[in-house]
């Protein structure tokens, strides 16, 4: 095995290990944005277009919402699944998934919610960073899951590094 660095020897050495200053609940388990493999893993075409109409009609609203006023918790990889499959949904409110889509409701707000489920009825063109005429979102171009998956990547690093500062 190679030695280690002599720069992070030395950091690591200096480095305060004691486990009285470590607080549980600290850091929220939650994303700022969606796990990029969410759009990767989806099951159907039909459901994958769901959840990119959801989140291509949300990202501009939610990212400007996140800079300017950042909620006090972010919504957990099972949360952003809820929201980008929700389309028009009532359910019973005793049920787990309605508590689900309370709780996504309450930390996304009214108005991200609402123009992710206007998103249905949308027109069949999106215009994505330049990329027009991207007609059917269920088989989406390759070099249109490029770009918005690693946006995704870039968002998700830079606001968990930003939030490690």
């Amino acid at each position: 095995m190679p030695k280690p660095h002599i720069l992070f020897a030395t950091a690591w050495q200096e480095a305060d290990t004691d486990s009285q200053r470590i607080k549980s609940g600290v850091v929220d388990p939650g994303y700022r944005f969606p796990k990029p493999t969410l759009f990767v893993n989806v099951s159907t075409p039909e459901r994958k277009k769901t959840y990119l109409l959801n989140w291509l009609s949300a990202h501009p609203l939610w990212i400007s919402q996140v800079n300017i006023r950042p909620p006090s918790k972010f919504p957990s990889p099972q949360m952003w699944r809820d929201f980008l499959n929700t389309i028009d949904t009532d359910p019973l409110p005793s049920t787990k998934t309605a508590s689900t889509k309370l709780a996504v409701r309450d930390i996304l707000g009214e108005a991200i919610i609402n123009s992710a489920q206007g998103s249905v009825g949308a027109p069949q063109e999106i215009t994505w960073r330049g990329m027009q005429g991207i007609s059917s979102l269920s088989d989406p171009p390759l070099s249109f899951m490029r770009s918005l998956l690693w946006e995704l990547y870039e968002l998700n690093f830079r606001y968990e590094l930003y939030a490690l500062d």
